[in-house]
């Protein structure tokens, strides 16, 4: 007898087969919409913490060309009259504004002390024919950033960050536009107003020659473009 309601009590206590089928089921469909929508989370906070690092650099570089801004000095080294063109400042003889820009970041040269792998800064070109004006002259438009060999390339132009490589031709983000009878390779639009850029290199730990096209535009891995769309896809 004892045996018996011991037997029914451990029968209603236990799940049948189906039960335990209906239960794996239900967890495998709630995996199945969860997992995905924490895996977007976490990659949108990864995304929004990488572009929050960049943008401090780009606040870095700005606070230090409103130094230059206020020194006005007329240093060829930063004050390139050539339409695009590139002024070095992790060599040569300015390289200490590019330090300057480091150290607000809080890193110094090289990886071991936390240099990005490439970080470039675009501000309104010294070339008189761009019509350019002291103020525009000194404020940064456009930066390219790429924190270390495996990160993806970050680009802010118009006041907006993206992965997408700006550089196309056709493209309005970053074209070739005339001034009177001057062309600027590297011209944005913003609110209306056409601005031609010269770019500052501040960091390039690629080991490719930054006035050459392999480092903007090349197939080779460390180039800039290789880091942002052509390589990552547009995410």
């Amino acid at each position: 007898m004892r045996k018996t309601i011991k037997s029914s009590i451990d029968s209603k206590r236990a799940f049948t087969l189906v039960e335990l089928i209906v239960v794996l089921v239900v967890l495998a469909i709630l995996a199945a919409m969860v997992v995905p929508a924490l895996t977007g989370y976490f990659r949108k906070a990864k995304k929004a913490q990488y572009i929050q690092k960049a943008d401090e650099a780009r606040v870095a570089a700005q606070a230090v060309m409103q130094e230059l801004y206020g020194l006005d000095d007329g240093n060829a080294a930063h004050n390139s009259t050539t339409d695009g063109n590139n002024v070095f400042w992790n060599s040569g003889t300015d390289k200490k504004w590019g330090d300057k820009v480091l150290q607000l970041l809080g890193c110094g040269r090289g990886a071991a002390n936390g240099e990005p792998y490439i970080f470039i800064i675009g501000v309104g070109t010294h070339n008189s024919a761009g019509g350019m004006s002291l103020t525009q002259r000194y404020t940064v438009y456009y930066v390219a950033y790429v924190e270390n060999e495996n990160s993806p390339a970050l680009f802010y132009v118009n006041g907006e960050w993206m992965y997408e490589y700006p550089r196309y031709d056709g493209s309005p983000a970053i074209d070739t536009r005339s001034f009177g009878t001057t062309s600027f390779r590297n011209t944005i639009v913003l609110n209306g107003a056409k601005i031609p850029l010269q770019f500052y290199i501040i960091s390039n730990r690629t080991g490719l020659n930054a006035s050459s096209a392999t480092f903007w535009t090349g197939s080779d891995s460390r180039s800039l473009y290789s880091h942002s769309d052509g390589y990552y896809g547009k995410s």
